[in-house]
């Protein structure tokens, strides 16, 4: 009886873990100075260089602050002081045909250097400002925001 006992409280405790699964990270911070935060699940978390990034993440960077960040397709995008970006969609699977980045870009400066999604399927990414999307047809660009 015992035995069953701790069986039905091992199982309750480890279907729902099983159930969500862990979300994959889509690329990671390469290089950070001054304060530089990642807003996750309605919590606000200080990163550093080699942090892991993930889908639905908002970049935060402070005054005097900058962030570098590598995705998985070896995309390059820099944040400089007081920006702010909103990684609403990511995909990187080739193997499977898809493949897309949708950004939201809500205020400061930032440089772009695409990898290969961007150099593969450049309809597939997609930077919303403000005032407009920028849709890719090169390899490179820098943008200005004023945000709110």
């Amino acid at each position: 009886m015992k035995r069953l006992f701790i069986l039905c409280f091992m199982l309750t405790i480890l279907l729902p873990c099983l159930g969500k699964g862990e979300e994959s990270p889509i690329g990671k911070v390469k290089t950070d100075k001054g304060k530089v935060v990642v807003i996750r699940s309605a919590k606000e978390i200080a990163i550093k260089t080699g942090d892991r990034l993930y889908q639905k993440d908002t970049i935060r960077t402070g005054a005097n602050s900058s962030v570098g960040i590598i995705f998985e397709d070896n995309t390059i995008l820099s944040l400089g002081p007081n920006s702010e970006i909103v990684i609403d969609e990511y995909v990187f699977a080739p193997e499977k045909g898809k493949m897309s980045m949708f950004v939201s870009f809500l205020k400061g400066t930032a440089s772009y250097l695409s990898g290969i999604i961007g150099r593969q399927s450049p309809e597939s990414v997609k930077f919303q400002t403000p005032d407009a999307t920028i849709g890719i047809r090169g390899t490179q660009f820098l943008v200005k925001v004023n945000g709110k």
